[in-house]
């Protein structure tokens, strides 16, 4: 079980509402499969700066503090007690009961015991709209997530707005006997055909709606719905096509004025001979590069998600080494959408014009676009660049693994790709081996056939 306390972001005259969140999806008393869990406002609010690590108001908040805390203490001891005597009877405790027993503390319901086994009457749970749990989501992990991991459900509770205004996440519960959801199918559909896009559009390809079902999913976790009937059907991996070395080469040697452009392009250059990923590439700092035994060693921790953490260690190439010290270890990253930009511009003044051919999915349709392989550079495809070079290079799998800082292997063959002429070669290679092989049988077979009719 876990207990939280925290602040809404939401302030009035710079107070701000405390709330009370319980889970206890590991608990005994938990229905298995579901996450339950529980928030509400505790009716008190207090300014940022009284509000202490330990989920407390402070001392310094006189004549507020021991009320606020004495009543946030009683409604600690009451979501233990009501999960404790559930375990003892070998009961379960639902979303609507644990509501009840906190609301009771908070004398909003009439004082009566809390029942354990199925009420006869429950409480309903509160119809949030999506875009107001999304605002608690945010505002829960704000101290967890960073903003560009907080802001990935601000999308979904605008799609949800203008597909069907008002919309909560009970709407969007499946039917019992087919655990599917219509609505969450015809907003699908909505977001495939006629969803607003960011070049002006009409209709999400199909990666975007899949992270949308699966903030979704998030949500309704958040607020203890079930959620393990929604899946992402729509997510399928793009097929992308890394730039070769003399292009890397030419890019950074071509000569560009001096100002956005040509930092853009060392900072995609420095990445593509690196390999961070663009979180670790804007957090870098001078004392990131170490020198041993005379080599110069970039050293980061690649953080994703709240556990993970890989130590990551690469050895710098000279043109690597060359554009950190022209900055003195402060590279001038610019935001993922400006390096996007930036660099298509780098890369076309560079004159990098192979023709590229790259299908997308929107739903059932298939999408191709033809082009020069300028109008396909992002900022991540450094990173893939990095992973295909190594490749190229001769490094195995498992140093390319290592050098990305992945925990499985799997996700290193997404990046590192072998290139389609080294396949050519090695298809044609392995099939003259073959030839050779089958006319060498052939042969052997011929004279033993002769020397037998010799006989």
């Amino acid at each position: 079980m876990t207990i939280r306390f925290y602040l809404h972001n939401n302030a009035t005259e710079g107070r701000h509402p405390i709330y009370v969140e319980v889970r206890w999806a590991r608990h005994p008393a938990a229905e298995p499969g579901t996450s339950p869990a529980v928030r509400l406002g505790v009716r008190d609010s207090v300014l940022k700066k009284f509000w202490t690590k330990k989920q407390r108001v402070s001392t310094q908040d006189e004549g507020r503090c021991v009320r606020i805390n004495r009543k946030l203490g009683k409604l600690h001891k009451a979501a233990e007690k009501l999960l404790e005597t559930a375990e003892e009877q070998r009961q379960r405790v639902s979303p609507e009961q644990m509501r009840a027993a906190l609301l009771e503390q908070l004398n909003l319901t009439a004082d009566a015991p809390t029942p354990i086994s199925e009420p006869a009457a429950p409480l309903a749970l509160p119809q949030q709209r999506i875009e107001q749990v999304a605002a608690e989501w945010k505002a829960f992990y704000r101290s967890k997530y960073a903003s560009n991991t907080l802001r990935k459900v601000d999308p979904v509770a605008m799609h949800w707005e203008l597909f069907r205004p008002g919309t909560t996440l009970q709407d969007i519960l499946p039917d019992p006997t087919t655990r599917r959801s219509d609505l969450v199918e015809k907003w699908c559909e909505y977001l495939i055909e006629d969803a607003p896009n960011r070049s002006g559009g009409l209709g999400l390809e199909s990666n975007s709606v899949g992270r949308y079902v699966g903030a979704t999913r998030q949500l309704l976790k958040f607020a203890g719905l079930p959620f393990a009937w929604l899946t992402d059907e729509y997510t399928y991996e793009v097929e992308i096509e890394p730039l070769l070395f003399e292009e890397v080469v030419s890019l950074y040697e071509t000569p560009l004025p001096p100002g956005h452009l040509s930092q853009a392009r060392d900072v995609f250059v420095f990445n593509c001979f690196t390999g961070p990923r663009y979180g670790n590439l804007k957090a870098l700092q001078p004392s990131d590069v170490v020198v041993e035994l005379g080599s110069h060693i970039l050293e980061y921790v690649q953080i994703k998600g709240r556990r993970k953490k890989t130590k990551v260690r690469v050895a710098m190439d000279p043109v690597a080494v060359e554009i950190w010290e022209r900055y003195a270890g402060r590279l001038p990253v610019f935001s993922n959408q400006k390096m996007n930009e930036y660099i298509k511009q780098a890369a076309e003044l560079s004159g990098l014009d192979r023709p590229i051919l790259q299908v997308r999915q929107r739903g059932p349709h298939r999408i191709e676009r033809r082009g020069p392989i300028w109008q396909f550079i992002t900022c991540h495809l450094a990173r893939h660049t990095f992973a295909t070079l190594l490749l190229d290079g001769d490094a195995d799998l498992g140093q390319v693994q290592n050098s990305l800082g992945h925990s499985g292997i799997n996700t290193t063959r997404r990046y590192a790709k072998s290139r389609e002429a080294k396949r050519h070669v090695a298809t044609l290679s392995a099939f003259d081996k073959l030839r050779a092989s089958h006319t060498e049988a052939a042969g052997v077979r011929r004279d033993l056939a002769n020397d037998g009719n010799e006989r």
